[in-house]
């Protein structure tokens, strides 16, 4: 039995958290608890990463940062059109040296989201802790009127509302908020404030939530963007929620994490273990590779035999409440690229991005042993050549609406020459023997499978030999 947090297994592949149309080439470093704020602000265009495609999570961010950010979900600017126009609206001394961002800080300032240091200045380099941070969106969704965020105990008032308000639920305990941020602890904090109630403070009855007052936007989120998350599924048919808003990406899909995940077969009584089934549960659907399977109706604490799963196949499974639970499996295939389309503009300016073109291998629908091959053209990836055999997931396989959704580069994992093979019983994978060693097996292992000669053993993403390839190496079969 081999069961993982689905972060982990997230990978290379698109198999990760959030699935968005702005993923960063670092991605797989932002914290699980995080990475929906990121995607989502990102898909927004309020929280950008950097022109090499990094997003840098843990890197610190400074006061100027910051401040552009509060600047775009305040005024909806999230093109930055407007900001140069309040460079001048200076409030403290040290607006000299803060170059880009003199709009950002001084629209806030004027605004009243942020706040100087006693000696006049704003400090826009300096690095910016967790506090600050919340008390700069605390006052963007209507919170210091009464200036209840300044003098000696405002860390505490800003705590206690950010708390109350369930800014902080995703917040490790342990997070230390007087210490400078990092990028995706922002993130967070933003991304979670834009979706608290708005409130409006009077003399008479102090902070009154706007959906009291009945306004038609009850969060800044809401009022700004039209921000409202809807629960949905991926391709795969992985519970998630689309975000929708009326800027940048429009929508950013971001995948549920899933309570229990496998990349071997899996008796069901290690699955009711791992998900705390006592007896039986109902299984509301499962998915193989998108598309809906019958034949699985419960699983059985009791059962010691194989329901799912296989060798190389991430299987996952998720609590869908009183529907029962979810399973969901995504196979990997090898494939071959058999020609690299340069990215171009049209005439009418639009720009076609690069793209390969690939064979996969897979098995005729209906059989059990006839392999073939399902051309795809077009497929979004760049990096490489015509020859290079890759590692895709596939929706929908075998019809007419298959559609690879990801693409890695497939790994030599070991050569030699081929001896011989073992079956795999109940868990236990297939092997295969080259040279004096056994390699398990990949559940999608169509590519010359145990056939005699010197081999190159290509990987799966978790290690298992998915195809042979011809070796230019001369092995001593003893």
């Amino acid at each position: 039995m081999k069961k993982l947090l689905a972060m982990v297994l997230a990978l290379v592949m698109t198999l990760s958290l959030a699935v968005s149309a702005n993923a960063f080439k670092d991605d797989k470093s932002i914290s699980d608890d995080y990475a929906e704020a990121v995607a989502v602000l990102n898909g927004m265009g309020v929280f950008k990463g950097y022109e090499d495609g990094s997003f840098k999570p843990q890197g610190d961010i400074t006061r100027a940062e910051v401040s552009a950010i509060v600047y775009r979900v305040y005024t909806q600017d999230v093109k930055d059109a407007k900001a140069s126009m309040y460079a001048t609206y200076n409030k403290f001394s040290d607006m000299a040296g803060a170059g880009w961002a003199q709009g950002y800080i001084g629209y806030c300032a004027n605004a009243s989201l942020v706040k100087g240091y006693p000696d006049g200045t704003f400090k826009p380099s300096g690095k910016v802790t967790g506090y600050e941070v919340l008390a700069m969106i605390l006052r963007a969704v209507g919170y210091d009127k009464n200036g209840e965020f300044s003098g000696a105990d405002w860390a505490l008032h800003v705590a206690q509302t950010a708390q109350q308000l369930g800014i902080l639920d995703n917040v490790a305990k342990t997070t230390d908020l007087n210490a400078p941020a990092s990028r995706e602890l922002v993130a967070e904090l933003l991304f979670q404030g834009i979706q608290k109630a708005q409130v409006t403070y009077t003399p008479a009855f102090g902070y009154v939530t706007d959906k009291v007052l009945n306004n038609a936007a009850p969060t800044l989120g809401y009022k700004n963007f039209k921000l409202e998350g809807k629960a949905d599924a991926d391709v795969f048919g992985r519970p998630a929620t689309k975000w929708i808003y009326n800027v940048g990406d429009k929508s950013t899909l971001v995948v549920a994490k899933a309570d229990a995940s496998y990349t071997t077969k899996v008796s069901e009584c290690d699955i009711a273990k791992d998900l705390g089934i006592a007896k039986t549960a109902k299984v509301e659907k499962l998915y193989i590779d998108g598309a809906v399977t019958a034949g699985i109706t419960s699983i059985n604490a009791l059962k010691t035999t194989s329901i799912v799963g296989g060798q190389g196949r991430l299987t996952e499974v998720y609590n869908m409440g009183t529907a029962g639970y979810r399973i969901v499996e995504i196979n990997t295939y090898l494939a071959k690229v058999t020609k690299v389309n340069a990215a171009y503009t049209d005439k009418n300016g639009h720009t076609v991005d690069a793209s390969i073109n690939l064979v996969a291998y897979s098995v005729a629908a209906g059989t059990s042993s006839s392999i073939q091959t399902t051309a795809f053209v077009n497929v979004d990836a760049t990096g490489y050549a015509v020859g290079d055999y890759v590692l895709v997931t596939i929706s929908n396989p075998n019809t007419y609406v298959a559609n690879v959704e990801s693409v890695e580069k497939a790994n030599v994992a070991a050569s030699g020459t081929y001896k011989g093979f073992t079956v795999g019983a109940g868990t236990a994978a297939d092997t295969t023997k080259l040279g004096e060693t056994f390699y398990n097996d990949a559940d999608k292992f169509f590519l010359n499978y145990r056939q005699d000669g010197n081999w190159d053993a290509l990987a799966d993403t978790y290690g298992n030999i998915i195809g042979l390839v011809s070796s230019a190496k001369n092995y001593l079969v003893i």
